[in-house]
């Protein structure tokens, strides 16, 4: 078999997953396994030996005093079965903690962009999406410690990645597994939990371009022998490369870890995060053959719109524009281990949050005379119209998952069964207003004023919107160990989803109209099997569908928009390698998603269906260790993705169009040189390629393609002591990072060249 493992390695390329787990055998199937370091000293127990990777009865984790391989780690997103990273039937990718650190990724939305494929973007109106396999917003699942908290661009923050232990990402349709939201991918972020071997302390201090800090401080002890704790606080601030937007975070996480046996656990966690948005919404485009100034290498149109040198970097938002939050999440996680055979987990949760938004968001380019702001003022051509718009939100939710793991035997075959039942009730109410003029008032191109936010007719008092949900499901996931290199690997769910969507009037009358009730009732099911070629090589292929709330977000659905879920069916095949005594690990997927009756943001406060979205391509990635001093990291996707029957406006037929924001290319590429010279010096560099995009429903705008060049040097000062200095986007390449198709007259820049640098300590 060497030969042939040769030419695969050769054919798959580079992997960027790096990322160390360890386990003990009594976490067997426990999905909450947390990643660590290293063994550092005694536990307070004797660990027993490791049970080998191929044992399906006994858990996949791998003790390790180091590293531990790749493909041999068990993510918690992956599934409640306890599977490792080799023999799980689809696409995962994991960014360790460390790993973000190294390459300065502040927030986690950065890391899962190092992932194949994988593209972020969004308005503060819904910050932090997500791009994977052809689809965005809340067709992307965002999970936290494996927690739905509701439709991601409703809900979604960005999350300070010094808390988080890892960034998981599951592509593909993953119902089977949470429920719903989840067509083109699913992304969990794991917060960092306690250690018994120790007390461990860490710390960041950072400082860089845009007056930009990061700073973080935490650590883990233990108390007694089965009482731990660790905690840890974390502040981001800017003043934005856009000057007005300053942006800024802070993110408090607390862990209890009580194991008062070797088959008991519980743990308890807190998460309270207050923020800022960035309140920059966007620059206007504007029609080129009257202002002239064309900034090239960021957009084209078929309208001839573009933007100005005059508009680069400008703020155009109020003076005092909001978009904060605070968001309070505790959860309870509960894990009993019966006997060899049998063991029970159980979470519990509650979520508090509230959001505020009072913004001017939409920006148009006045042309032509005739218009007028909110107080009946002409507004002269070549001016920036602006709305208001705000939106208060008030979400609390509670919920509940349990489930149980046996492992038997069926005719002398190994198996193991995952039998369980979740449950939340989400009361989410949204304040809503803008004022009747189409226009509130206006600003300069070139010099918009520092104006306030103002009250305008029409605005006050708002329109209350209550939603609630209540969802139950039941679900079984399954793995059969048919021979020792081949597994077949399958899951169900069953769920019963209740919607009641309310609208008020101004007058604050109920709204019949636009309101509505409804009951569904979704099944999925995912099957596939996964052969070991050889010990470290394994191909796999699998057939998943996803039914659920039909992609937009669900809390701005009204009577008439829907009245079915939307269905998705995904077929992936693939083959995951480790080579070369584990310095090489590769893998590739090829993948082909199909999704009907679905919806899409056509406003700010709108949405239309889309009959069918078609997506298909492939994903490589690999990591290869050349020696103790070099090593690189890579990855490369290719997706097509396009639109069926679709007609977002009465004016527009997006048929057939390329659905916009989805890059046919992303690229990523690491190298990094340890110990220069024998020095404590590492020096790196990065790479990141996006091709071009289209910008709209109707294709008319194009988004160029950019590449982005990053690179660093770290320091070890002292034991446990790094010292960082960063650069990126070292060309200052000018691009455009999203389109948000809810603001069609503006575009999301990327930030220009910036520096940065970085004290890190971990004892």
């Amino acid at each position: 078999m060497r030969p042939l493992s040769y030419a695969l390695s050769l054919l798959l390329g580079l992997n960027s997953v790096s990322i160390v787990y360890a386990a003990t055998p009594e976490g067997a199937g426990n999905p909450d396994a947390r990643p660590l370091k290293k063994t550092r000293g005694p536990q307070h127990k004797k660990q027993e030996a490791p049970v080998p990777a191929m044992t399906v009865a006994g858990p996949e984790y791998i003790t390790a005093y180091g590293k531990t391989a790749p493909l041999q780690a068990v993510p918690a997103v992956g599934g409640k079965l306890g599977l490792s990273i080799q023999h799980t039937p689809g696409t995962i990718n994991v960014v360790s903690h460390d790993l973000m650190m190294q390459r300065g990724y502040a927030q986690a939305e950065a890391a899962a962009d190092s992932a194949p494929g994988v593209s972020s973007g969004g308005s503060p109106g819904s910050p932090a999406q997500l791009m994977m396999r052809g689809f965005t917003g809340n067709q992307i699942l965002v999970l936290h410690d494996g927690q739905y908290f509701g439709p991601t661009t409703m809900i979604n923050r960005p999350q300070n990645s010094f808390n988080l232990e890892s960034v998981q990402v599951l592509k593909g349709p993953s119902s089977v597994l949470y429920g719903q939201g989840a067509v083109g991918g699913t992304v969990d972020m794991r917060t960092r939990t306690p250690t018994f071997d120790g007390p461990h302390a860490n710390a960041l201090m950072s400082y860089g371009s845009f007056n930009t800090w990061n700073a973080g401080i935490g650590g883990s002890v233990p108390i007694t022998q089965t009482l731990a704790l660790r905690t840890d606080f974390s502040r981001t601030s800017s003043d934005g490369f856009v000057k007005g937007a300053d942006p800024h975070s802070d993110d408090f996480t607390t862990t209890l870890l009580w194991k008062p046996t070797s088959k008991f656990t519980a743990r308890l966690s807190m998460d309270y995060l207050t923020d800022r948005l960035s309140t920059y919404y966007g620059t206007p485009l504007v029609d080129l053959s009257q202002t002239g100034g064309r900034v090239g290498g960021l957009l084209s149109s078929s309208k001839g719109l573009g933007i100005t040198r005059a508009s680069l970097w400008r703020y155009y938002n109020v003076r005092d524009g909001k978009a904060g939050s605070v968001n309070a999440t505790p959860t309870l996680h509960l894990d009993w281990r019966v006997n060899s055979h049998v063991l029970f987990h159980n979470s519990s949760y509650f979520i508090y949050s509230k959001r505020r938004w009072n913004n001017a968001e939409s920006l148009i380019y006045l042309n032509s005379p005739g218009s007028t702001d909110a107080a009946g003022n002409a507004i002269a051509p070549g001016r920036i119209g602006r709305d208001r718009f705000y939106v208060y939100q008030n979400q609390h939710q509670v919920g509940d998952t349990l489930h149980a793991q046996f492992d038997f035997s069926i005719f002398g075959m190994k198996n193991r069964f995952v039998l369980g039942g979740d449950a939340y009730y989400l009361r989410f109410i949204r304040n809503r207003g803008f004022p009747s003029a189409d226009y509130a008032d206006s600003v300069s191109l070139a010099s918009p004023e520092a104006t306030q936010l103002g009250s305008f007719a029409g605005e006050y008092p708002f329109m209350k919107s209550p939603t609630t949900m209540v969802q139950a499901g039941l679900f079984l996931e399954d793995v059969l160990t048919i021979r020792d290199n081949l597994r077949l690997v399958g899951g169900f769910r069953y769920d019963w989803l209740s919607l009641d969507r309310q609208n008020y009037t101004q007058a604050g009358q109920f709204n019949a109209a636009t309101s509505f009730k409804g009951h569904y009732n979704p099944d999925n099911f995912r099957i596939g099997p996964v052969f070991d070629i050889t010990k470290n090589i394994s191909v796999y292929g699998v057939y998943t569908t996803g039914e659920d709330p039909p992609g937009s977000n669900l809390f701005l659905v009204n009577r008439g928009q829907f009245t079915r879920l939307s269905h998705s069916r995904q077929g992936e095949i693939g083959v995951k390698a480790s080579l070369w005594d584990g310095r090489f690990t590769t893998t590739l997927a090829l993948y082909d998603i199909r999704r009907t009756r679905m919806l899409v943001a056509t406003g700010p406060d709108t949405v239309a269906t889309a009959g069918v979205q078609k997506s298909r391509g492939v994903e490589w990635q690999g990591d290869l260790s050349l020696n103790r001093h070099w090593s690189l990291s890579g990855n490369v996707a290719y997706t097509y993705s396009r639109y069926g029957a679709f007609h977002p406006s009465a004016s527009v037929d997006a048929s057939g169009n390329q659905v916009p924001d989805v890059p046919a290319v992303t690229a990523n590429l690491w190298a990094i040189w340890s110990r220069v010279g024998d020095l404590p010096l590492d020096l790196g560099a990065g790479m990141r390629y996006v091709s071009a995009r289209k910008g709209d429903y109707a294709n008319t705008l194009s988004l160029k393609d950019y590449a982005l060049v990053n690179v660093f040097a770290g320091w070890h000062a002292y034991k446990n002591i790094t010292v960082y200095g960063r650069i990126d986007n070292i060309g200052n390449k000018h691009f455009i990072q999203w389109a948000d198709t809810s603001y069609p007259s503006e575009v999301m820049l990327g930030a220009p060249r910036s520096f940065s640098i970085s004290a890190q300590a971990d004892f």
